[in-house]
């Protein structure tokens, strides 16, 4: 099958970008490439993947994305991503998703508050939590110090916390391309002692903690459950102070942690995609479904 995919993430802000999602589109193009999909312009797909984010920018599509949209003839299924803050949907979002003939969202409360806004149609709506690329390292990893956060600016509580702890820190921004994401992301990772991620939204999809327990590295980030019951993630809440953010981080350090070896994980995932891509037909109700 062919298979066209689609980046509008990229319109958004950089610090909007969540850092997994270079991560998930390079998970993304290998797995379904290992299950018979080929890359293959808009106008020679049978069908259209759309990555998009669901922030508050509103900003219009690029002609240029447009084009890449309205060329494919076959079904546009479109997954969608969380970004942090309290938010409607943007106006591009909902005319997106209005003309999509199949959704995929990562996590159970993002399909909760886009369900509550009347975005999606349950016949048409999956979710799917994104799978992680499978970075295949030393099975015990060579030992790091200090923390790397991922994301564009430190909160002034983890800036404090940071301190409190005397724990130096480096700053990764989202990566700006799918290819090589997790190889360079495990490089950096390997000279430090644990991740931290500062957001909700670009966290929970699960990526990241996948990745972190891929190369024995501890995961601090805002969570819930799903990050809680995992051994090498130290989760605190969506508004952390710093004495949250000294604990988490005081575990993580004293974690002893090796790496796990995941790929049935990610393997489950990357075909329950390929089944919703490869069921995905055009909609009786909307001819011009791949026109937003």
């Amino acid at each position: 099958m062919n298979l066209s995919h689609v980046d509008l993430t990229r319109s958004c802000a950089p610090s909007a970008r969540p850092s997994s999602i270079s991560l998930l589109r390079e998970a993304t193009r290998t797995g379904l490439a290992e299950r018979g999909f080929r890359d293959a312009s808009p106008s020679e797909a049978d069908l259209t993947l759309v990555d998009v984010l669901d922030d508050d920018l509103g900003a219009p599509l690029a002609e240029a994305e447009l084009e890449g949209l309205r060329a494919c003839r076959g079904p546009l299924v479109v997954r969608v991503h969380a970004t942090p803050g309290d938010h409607a949907p943007s106006a591009c979002l909902r005319v997106l998703l209005g003309r999509a003939d199949a959704v995929i969202v990562s996590t159970r409360s993002h399909l909760v508050r886009l369900g509550s806004a009347g975005l999606l149609v349950a016949d048409r709506t999956n979710l799917i939590a994104p799978a992680a690329p499978i970075l295949r390292g030393d099975a015990a990893p060579s030992a790091g110090a200090g923390a790397l956060v991922l994301g564009a600016q430190l909160p002034e509580a983890l800036e404090l916390a940071f301190g409190e702890l005397s724990l130096d820190h480096s700053l990764l921004g989202p990566e700006t391309q799918d290819a090589g994401a997790a190889r360079r992301l495990g490089a950096v990772a390997g000279r430090h002692a644990l991740l931290v991620v500062t957001s909700t939204a670009h966290a929970e999809d699960g990526v990241l903690a996948a990745v972190c327990g891929q190369l024995g590295r501890a995961l601090v980030a805002p969570g819930g459950v799903d990050l809680a019951w995992q051994p090498h993630c130290f989760p605190v809440g969506s508004s952390p102070s710093v004495q949250d953010w000294v604990e988490a981080l005081s575990a993580g350090l004293g974690a002893s942690l090796a790496a796990s070896n995941i790929e049935h994980t990610a393997s489950d995932q990357l075909d329950r995609l390929a089944r919703v891509l490869s069921r995905a037909t055009r909609r009786k109700d909307c001819p011009q479904a791949s026109a937003a």
